[in-house]
């Protein structure tokens, strides 16, 4: 996970673009691009309202996304897991505009719900209980990003460039996103970057590595290489 200290300028970055580099950024697209894909995105009662989760050293992602969604969404407000020690961004609404961007189908996975401790519990006889998974537990979905959801090459390239601010970089002439345990995002991003025509785009998933790495490769045409170059360049570099 790269360091986001240049983030603080990015408000001011994308909103200079239209101006001097005639580049134009759809907040929404970035924001799905931006959004993790380790094991897909998941959906449960819990989370109905986070947007996403962030390590700590992504304060300054964090802080940009709440400033320019914040008037839209008045009940956008980043948070602190007392339990995890990550960041989250949470808005019902935002998280299901985002959400309306997925396919959902069930992991096969359940998540505990209750409202004791789970660490309480005396899971041994509970386990007999007709009722117990039920009560106890909850199915969680994972989210797929969906193949149809562009309709502009501004969408593109807003999602390409929010992946590639928060799982990007540069190696040597190549350009790469990476996400680990990737679902489908990566795929998404291959599949653009080859509508949008751009070369030696090679998606490279390593089975033998835990977490399983999931990267694509990618020479981006003029166009694109203006948005990722000015991020980078304005961000101070990737």
């Amino acid at each position: 996970m790269k360091q986001l200290f240049f983030i603080p300028f990015l408000f001011c970055a994308l909103h200079c673009f239209g101006q001097s580099y005639d580049i134009k950024i759809n907040n929404d697209y970035f924001l799905l691009g931006t959004l993790n894909d380790y094991m897909g995105r998941d959906k449960y009662s819990a989370v109905t309202n986070r947007v996403d989760e962030y390590y700590p050293n992504e304060q300054s992602l964090v802080s940009y996304l709440d400033s320019i969604f914040q008037n839209s969404y008045p009940d956008l407000a980043p948070s602190k897991s007392p339990k995890t020690g990550r960041l989250e961004l949470r808005s019902t609404l935002l998280a299901q505009k985002m959400n309306d961007f997925y396919d959902f189908q069930s992991s096969g996975r359940g998540i505990y719900c209750g409202k004791a401790d789970f660490n309480t519990l005396e899971l041994d006889s509970l386990a007999k209980t007709p009722d117990f998974r039920s009560k106890y537990f909850e199915s969680v979905y994972t989210g797929r990003v969906k193949a149809d959801i562009f309709t502009s090459d501004s969408e593109r390239f807003s999602f390409i460039v929010g992946a590639f601010i928060r799982f990007g970089g540069k190696k040597d002439s190549l350009y790469y996103i990476s996400i680990p345990n990737s679902v489908s995002k990566v795929n998404v991003l291959a599949e653009q970057l080859k509508y949008l025509k751009c070369t030696n785009v090679n998606y490279i998933i390593k089975k033998d590595y835990i977490p399983c790495s999931h990267t694509v490769y990618f020479t981006p045409t003029e166009e694109l290489k203006n948005y990722l170059e000015t991020s980078r360049h304005k961000f101070g570099g990737l």
